[in-house]
């Protein structure tokens, strides 16, 4: 950057930076899914919590999903139950959906509503995903038996839409309710995932302990949906993180803008993420909008500074 521009940088008023932005996000709509490294965690909760307060102050909309992954292992063993899965996906019997039931629709999602009232946040909060967002069944038994997991058939935006007409900010833990009235356990990027396609959102942004898309050892700041297949197929994105980069594709397939892979544990992250011309993670979108985002970012340079 020149000498001329960052002196004409300096001189912008804190003001126009800050309209600026709100310009940009004002009526957009985020859904962000939490890990339960960021949720579990007091520190990160509280400082999430206070970066989408003031992403709701600027007229954004929210939707938290969140999960809880490492406290319900840790419930487990301090219970004796045996943790199983397969390709990294929970198997949920009699005693592990109990132990859920517990921790993640009690113990984690008052944690949540604490940190809502202790940070100023206003909104709804559910101990699981209201039944008129979504129709829920328990996975076939076969070939593998999940146990008390469900499969989302379809979901409906226009409840979702119209309780966002009146709050600024939602948030779900990853339980639900089947269509035959049993509560079961659902990935929370799946949730995530399926909610951002249904209502169009501006932003999917995974939130967890990883920086996020690492190639040769160095984050990429930037993918398109050309280059997922690719990760995919060379092996360079595998187990979770594959499954993460197919989650994605579908994302962009279903019509979202753009998705955002950070690390939560970090403070400000969700922050630095949204009001900084090149966050700290990885940014997915489509193809076609790469020279948009490339413009974007020299237009936030010129205004931000950074």
């Amino acid at each position: 950057m020149s000498e001329t521009r960052k002196e004409a940088n300096k001189k912008l008023p804190d003001f126009f930076i800050n309209a600026f932005y709100e310009s940009k996000f004002r009526n957009a709509l985020f859904v962000v899914k939490a890990s339960g490294s960021v949720i579990e965690d007091e520190t990160a909760r509280s400082n999430l919590i206070a970066n989408i307060r003031e992403l709701t102050l600027i007229g954004t909309k929210v939707v938290l999903i969140y999960g809880g992954g490492r406290i319900i292992d840790e419930a487990c063993k301090a219970r004796k139950i045996e943790i199983k899965k397969h390709n990294g996906r929970r198997i949920t019997d009699d005693n592990v959906i109990q132990v859920i039931r517990e921790v993640i629709g009690g113990d984690l999602s008052l944690s949540v509503c604490e940190a809502m009232q202790q940070n100023g946040l206003d909104g709804a909060s559910f101990n699981v995903v209201p039944a008129n967002w979504m129709d829920i069944v328990i996975r076939p038994k076969e070939p593998i038996d999940f146990g008390f997991v469900g499969d989302i058939l379809d979901v409906h935006s226009r409840p979702i839409q119209h309780l966002l007409k009146n709050r600024d900010f939602i948030a779900s833990a990853c339980l639900a309710i089947s269509k035959d009235g049993i509560l079961c356990n659902i990935n929370a990027d799946t949730i995530a995932t399926e909610l951002a396609s249904s209502l169009k959102a501006d932003k999917l942004i995974f939130m967890s302990d990883v920086d996020g898309v690492k190639i040769d050892g160095q984050i990429v700041k930037m993918l398109t949906n050309k280059d997922i297949p690719r990760l995919i197929d060379e092996g360079i994105s595998t187990d979770g993180m594959r499954v993460k980069m197919e989650n994605c594709m579908g994302a962009l397939n279903g019509g979202v803008k753009r998705i955002h892979l950070i690390n939560g544990l970090k403070k400000n992250a969700l922050h630095k993420e949204i009001f900084e011309s090149v966050g700290p993670g990885t940014m997915i979108m489509q193809e076609s909008e790469r020279e948009n985002y490339m413009n974007e970012v020299e237009i936030q340079k010129t205004i931000g500074g950074k």
